[in-house]
């Protein structure tokens, strides 16, 4: 029988396990809507360049040829909006997956997990949780406000997994309600944050540029792109300035490359292990809403045999 009190800890090692196991589901799940953000923004920059340096000079008519720039930025914004928005249904639709795997130890019918958010009677509600919760992430940014910010986002941490599993609130409840199930459970979900934060958005970006730097990748790909940063980047001013500023650094397209290179793994390490956040956020959700359940019912009991 199941433990319906684990720790923060065997909560973590349960959701890297479920991870682990369903791997490769959750990478083919989560790569059009990764990649095809990166695809889309890389289309809408590089075909309306492509044609002004190609063809703006031979169209005579300076309006036309604007507007045919604007058009080709089209298709891309099309492929990353679409990306980006399954991105967005990831938060709920892993949520439910979870949940299936937990009870069947299958991932299956990912069409429906996603209908959790897509179906034409939440979808509004989906988006204007998201602008909700869009509004603090920017309001959190700000340096003032850093503190308050980071107890806020631990109470309100558990807002997509109310979603997924409590079809009846609204958006702002779901901020309430999450709220409600951490308030005695403070430390304990932040130590749970810390566990999954520090994995997917440190530990494991770390090991990945660790693996290209050993494998001298950064290197490869900067023979492809020595030349074109060489013209388009100013590496003799800013190294003029420094050498002024008497500092021992110089900047090299090598270490420009190394910059992307790290940035870019950072960020595709931790797109491709928002499931495993989603994972141990829902069964720490699932735990804590037995807790409740329980505790409501113990006291229930309570106040009838004192009846």
């Amino acid at each position: 029988m199941a433990k319906d009190n684990k720790s923060v800890f065997e909560i973590f090692i349960e959701g890297v396990g479920i991870y682990g196991k369903h791997l490769p589901t959750f990478l083919k799940y989560m790569s059009f809507p990764i990649w095809g953000q990166f695809i889309g923004v890389i289309l809408s920059l590089a075909l309306p360049l492509w044609f002004a340096n190609t063809f703006s000079a031979v169209i005579g008519d300076a309006n036309l040829a604007y507007t045919l720039t604007l058009v080709l930025c089209i298709p891309g914004l099309i492929i990353f909006t679409k990306a980006f928005w399954e991105y967005l249904v990831a938060y709920v639709a892993i949520n439910s997956m979870t949940e299936n795997t937990v009870k069947s130890g299958r991932i299956y019918d990912i069409k429906a997990h996603k209908k959790v958010a897509t179906m034409s009677k939440r979808v509004g509600e989906f988006v204007v949780l998201w602008l909700l919760f869009g509004l603090f992430s920017i309001i959190g940014i700000l340096p003032p406000v850093w503190v308050f910010a980071i107890i806020i986002f631990v109470y309100i941490v558990l807002i997509f997994q109310v979603f997924t599993f409590e079809k009846t609130l609204t958006p702002w409840e779901c901020f309430i309600r999450s709220k409600d199930l951490i308030k005695s459970n403070f430390w304990r979900t932040a130590g749970l944050m810390i566990l999954v934060g520090g994995l997917t958005y440190i530990v494991l970006p770390k090991i990945v540029t660790m693996i290209f730097e050993v494998l001298r990748l950064s290197v490869l790909l900067n023979s492809v792109l020595d030349p074109i940063l060489l013209s388009a980047l100013p590496f003799d001013q800013w190294n003029a300035t420094l050498a002024a500023l008497n500092t021992p650094y110089v900047i090299t397209s090598l270490e420009i490359t190394k910059t992307i290179v790290s940035t870019i793994i950072s960020t595709l390490v931790i797109f491709y292990t928002l499931p495993l956040r989603s994972i141990c956020y829902t069964l720490w959700y699932k735990q804590l809403s037995i807790k409740e359940i329980k505790a409501k019912s113990k006291s229930k009991k309570a106040k009838s045999d004192n009846v």
